[in-house]
């Protein structure tokens, strides 16, 4: 009974973001991330629309960010990379994942959705240099098992937020 309330509320709460003019696949990116509060819903799907309406270099960083490490990530591996491991780019990119998802985490305990998403959009930089200076397909398969691990990392803290992949380019 409890999920049939949940699911209730949350499809009032769709239909009302859509005619808001909330994007269907925005929803169902924030819908992703295991939300079930609907008040939670409208208002991380508000500031994703924002973003992607207001300001689309954000939107731009978020989904290039997140689509750069999707694209190679391999769930199954974990997030468990070893950190002495890492070069010096690599270990830039997962000092900035770090500060990235404490950011997230404390701007969504606040209900701060749009400083999530700054926070996300501020790792295109540092993804970007990982990508353009690393193989990350090493043939040293636990060199590209730690690389794809990172990649996971840097997923995992977009999870937290939407689902980008379920987003449309534009």
């Amino acid at each position: 009974v409890r999920r049939e309330i949940i699911d209730f509320f949350i499809t009032r709460e769709k239909v009302a973001l859509r005619d808001a003019g909330v994007k269907a696949d925005t929803i169902d990116a924030v819908l992703a991330s295991c939300i079930e509060e609907p008040m939670v819903l409208a208002a991380r799907a508000r500031a994703l629309e924002a973003a992607r309406t207001h300001e689309p270099e954000v939107f731009a960083d978020l989904a290039t960010a997140f689509a750069r490490a999707n694209n190679l990530r391999e769930i199954g591996l974990g997030t468990g990379y070893k950190t002495a491991e890492l070069t010096a780019v690599e270990r830039d990119l997962s000092d900035a994942v770090e500060a990235a998802d404490e950011a997230v985490a404390a701007a969504l305990r606040e209900d701060r959705f749009a400083d999530a998403l700054t926070a996300l959009a501020a790792l295109r930089a540092p993804v970007d240099r990982f990508f353009e200076t690393t193989m990350v397909m090493d043939e040293d398969a636990e060199v590209r098992a730690n690389r794809l691990k990172l990649l996971n990392r840097f997923a995992n803290v977009f999870s937290h937020v939407a689902d980008f992949g379920q987003m449309a380019k534009k």
